[in-house]
């Protein structure tokens, strides 16, 4: 991101070539994040590439700090500290599947840590281990028993839109990790079981559609 550097003006006293050959100092220079870039209705990949803001790819890497976000505020409800700790991973794992989609070309940028299958099994551990801790009813589960659980339900919504916007990317032939795909589609199973498991540790029964 480019940045803005204001600089303050030195006392009239200071002598010119110390002004000259002097580094600026760092309490000396006032830095902001508005860079005026984007007022073009376009911005810069992390690769480099200038691209509208309507573009498919910023809408999904969007739609990734979007979900991390809203995990962020999920993890705020949360008393226990291994499932906080639990959102957390996972909230560090959208940054690195950020970055993927930020590249035009991911395979040429070192800094890129493609989604690999090591990854989705992985996330299907995580998976299988609630299950086994957890048994869910066979009807749909309405979403509001607790201000975590709900919080973590909208972060479900929001990784479905990932996946759709993934998805779209994918077959515009933008996209093409078919490992990542599956990561993104696992995660949405992945926080409908932690909104489940927060309410089984608040002792709090599943709100069952029956009826």
């Amino acid at each position: 991101m480019d940045r803005i550097v204001r600089l303050i003006p030195r006392r009239a006293s200071e002598k010119r070539s110390r002004l000259q050959m002097a580094p600026e100092p760092l309490w000396s220079v006032a830095m902001s994040i508005v860079t005026k870039k984007g007022d073009r209705r376009t911005t810069r990949l992390l690769s480099g590439e200038e691209v509208s803001k309507a573009d498919v790819r910023l809408e999904a890497y969007g739609t990734i700090d979007e979900l991390a976000a809203q995990l962020g505020l999920a993890r705020t409800f949360i008393k226990d500290a291994a499932l906080a700790k639990e959102i957390r991973h996972l909230q560090v794992g959208l940054f690195r599947l950020a970055a993927e989609f930020a590249a035009i070309d991911p395979d040429q940028h070192d800094w890129v840590e493609a989604t690999a299958e090591e990854h989705v099994i992985a996330i299907e551990a995580r998976i299988r281990k609630i299950e086994g801790q957890i048994q869910l009813p066979k009807s749909f589960l309405i979403p509001g028993t607790c201000t975590a659980s709900a919080a973590l339900e909208v972060a479900r919504t929001v990784a479905r839109r990932l996946e759709r916007n993934a998805v779209r990317l994918a077959e515009e032939g933008a996209y093409q990790n078919p490992q990542g795909l599956i990561y993104i589609n696992r995660i949405s199973d992945y926080l409908f079981l932690l909104a489940r498991a927060v309410e089984v540790q608040s002792g709090i029964p599943f709100d069952a559609n029956e009826g």
